[in-house]
């Protein structure tokens, strides 16, 4: 009850204000959930119990506080993930701590030129087809873009991840050199029938900042650069795709470097849009427990959502897409912990798709088919290997009632297969996972 009061009472103040600050318009809009659970083996085993079935929410709201078409404000409130019944605020009484800000941030153009400037907590995504494998995530940053004509402009950005102590707390004599700076940029141009984004982005790790416990550990410099494109002068079909890569020395003797591919195909029909995808990312080689190099392509942060093809929407993907089995279970053991939760598994995927499948009004659905297979070598167990395999199939229906709400029901199936290697391994994901989800989803 206390936390609905803060509600009522932000929103009085936001009411309040446009008649004290008679130049502000005040804009809401938010996609708010409902949604219904069934699943079995969410761990691939069904030796593990879980429940299965839960009923959950989340509901998040945007508000646009402008002053002009020049300057605006603006503020996302997230209820987030509540699980009904749960001690996160889902129980009874349910008066749980759980408002929280995603974002916050002004957004504003210079006066003299056409400069746009946004400053603040916002969502900052470098260019990707299936998801950005470097960074997409809210972060503290200070973005700005510039258009030189109606197909080429110039974004550029500084961004703050990281600052964990304004002063040594083993030392205060001592500088904590604990930050982590990013610098990008943002080339994008738009031709007939072709949009390119070429982009770089350098990052600064302090030594202190521990990402790994490294004899020697230094002020690291990551570097990243990459191309997305979108070509679609063949109408109707449609050729996606994308290159990164990316390297950084944590130490002398610790350094890493990768990259990844990816492409995909859409052929836009009346009532269906066929879609063949590929991904591939470089993986860990045989030496790499022994002391040699990493070769998955280092990450800034994407919050282990790297890869999207369209599946389990209320996830954000597909099961596969969200990486929860790789990620929640082999990567647990992986050196590289941070970069294994953010970043790059290693891994390839193949899969085919069809989208907006549309044979009756404002009913649709989508059939997504994947397989994937490790691309590191067999020696690093903790990881997915070339010997390892899964694949996945989602089925998902959208009712749209109303315009702005939609019923959708989700259906989900997916089996991982670990080479045992003669150590239980193969025990690890014996059993297949089935997903099926009931929900609300209202839009305004």
């Amino acid at each position: 009850m206390r936390r609905f009061l803060a509600i009522v009472l932000f929103g009085c103040f936001l009411l309040a204000m446009t008649g004290t600050a008679q130049a502000v318009e005040i804009k809401a809009k938010g996609t708010w959930r409902v949604h219904f659970d069934a699943i079995k083996n969410p761990a691939f085993n069904s030796d593990e119990k879980w429940d299965t079935f839960t009923a959950m929410q989340r509901m998040r709201t945007i508000f646009e506080l402008i002053a002009s078409e020049n300057l605006k404000g603006v503020l996302q409130l997230e209820i987030g993930n509540l699980t009904w019944g749960g001690d996160n605020g889902g129980g009874l009484n349910a008066d749980g701590v759980n408002v929280k800000t995603r974002h916050a941030f002004l957004d504003f153009n210079l006066p003299a030129g056409d400069l746009n400037l946004k400053a603040g907590l916002q969502p900052v995504a470098l260019p990707g087809t299936l998801g950005s494998h470097i960074l997409e995530a809210d972060v503290a940053a200070l973005v700005g873009h510039l258009p030189f004509t109606d197909g080429v402009g110039l974004t550029l950005g500084w961004a703050r991840p990281y600052d964990l102590a304004t002063i040594n707390p083993d030392d205060p004599g001592k500088k904590w050199d604990d930050e982590v700076d990013v610098f990008l940029a943002v080339l994008p141009v738009s031709l007939d029938g072709v949009s390119l984004n070429p982009f770089a982005a350098v990052s600064r790790w302090g030594k202190d900042f521990n990402l790994y416990e490294l004899d020697n550990p230094k002020n690291a410099v990551m570097g990243h650069a990459g191309l997305n494109f979108e070509a679609n002068m063949l109408d109707p079909v449609t050729i996606m795709g994308d290159f990164n890569y990316g390297q950084v020395k944590w130490s002398d003797d610790f350094k890493q470097s990768g990259w990844i591919a990816d492409l995909a195909v859409q052929y836009a029909m009346d009532m269906v849009t066929p879609e063949l995808f590929f991904l591939y990312e470089s993986g860990e080689g045989s030496g790499f427990l022994t002391g040699g190099k990493s070769k998955r392509m280092p990450v800034i942060g994407t919050d282990g959502g790297s890869v999207s093809i369209g599946g389990v929407g209320y996830g954000g993907g597909t099961e596969f897409a969200q990486d929860n089995f790789l990620r929640g279970l082999l990567v647990e053991l992986d050196p590289m912990e941070y970069q294994a939760d953010e970043g790059a598994v290693g891994l390839w995927a193949v899969g085919f798709a069809l989208r907006d499948i549309t044979f009756m009004e404002n009913l649709s659905h989508e059939f997504v088919v994947a397989y994937a297979r490790g691309t590191n070598h067999k020696d690093n167990f903790f990881l997915m290997t070339t010997k390892d395999s899964y694949w996945e199939v989602d089925f998902n229906t959208t009712w749209q009632m109303y315009e702005n709400l939609a019923m959708i029901l989700e259906l989900a199936c997916g089996k991982v297969t670990l080479d045992d290697m003669g150590m239980g391994r193969g025990d690890l994901a014996k059993d297949a996972l089935y997903r099926g989800v009931l929900g609300m989803v209202y839009q305004f």
